[in-house]
């Protein structure tokens, strides 16, 4: 109950809240039209329950300690979270403008889960190059387990050498990036195309 009230003191006073997701456990296998998972739900680094979602399509499932938080924690979302827009949801005519609520702050901090978990994993197996040809997840790679005897390092260190050295190759002219010479959250950014702020 305490946890509740400081919470929608929270929003009345305008300070920062940070929602977060723990414990995820994603299930692909059972994945359709959304993705099956469940985590643990924190607000402010407390739990506050968890949330779920079956894979069928539809909204996240949540069991918290104290439901009057699910209205508080969604509330807060829409008054402080960057709108979005479909490409395809057009209302007379404009592409409208939707909210940022808990279901879709909650979908939207798995998604970053997954990929940050997949990029790892793929930069963990190859050296991964993107050049402006280079769509969302499309790469260049060169894989580690084809340099037998050399280190992980002196691949990507080769790699980037090459793409340097040669400035009248396709390299260059494609600004070329060796994206395992990046800070990871510069290389996620490239490898999904997402905006840099």
């Amino acid at each position: 109950y305490y946890i509740g009230v400081r919470l929608i003191n929270n929003i009345k006073k305008g300070e920062n809240m940070n929602i977060t997701i723990k414990n995820i456990k994603h299930y692909e296998s059972m994945s359709e039209e959304t993705n099956c998972f469940e985590a643990t739900l924190y607000v402010d680094n407390k739990k506050v329950g968890s949330v779920a979602n079956r894979g069928t399509g539809g909204c996240n499932e949540w069991r918290l300690d104290d439901y009057s938080l699910e209205r508080t924690l969604n509330d807060w979302c829409i008054t402080n979270l960057p709108k979005w827009k479909m490409s395809d949801t057009f209302v007379d005519g404009e592409n409208k403008e939707m909210d940022t609520d808990l279901d879709m702050h909650i979908s939207n901090l798995l998604v970053n889960y997954l990929e940050t978990k997949d990029l790892k994993k793929l930069l963990s197996k190859c050296v991964a190059v993107m050049t402006d040809e280079c769509g969302k997840g499309e790469i260049y790679e060169w894989k580690f387990s084809g340099y037998k005897g050399m280190s992980k390092q002196d691949v990507i260190n080769g790699v980037s050498d090459v793409m340097q050295k040669d400035a009248k190759d396709k390299w260059n002219k494609l600004n070329a990036v060796v994206l395992n010479s990046m800070p990871f959250d510069e290389a996620f950014k490239v490898y999904y195309r997402k905006e840099v702020a």
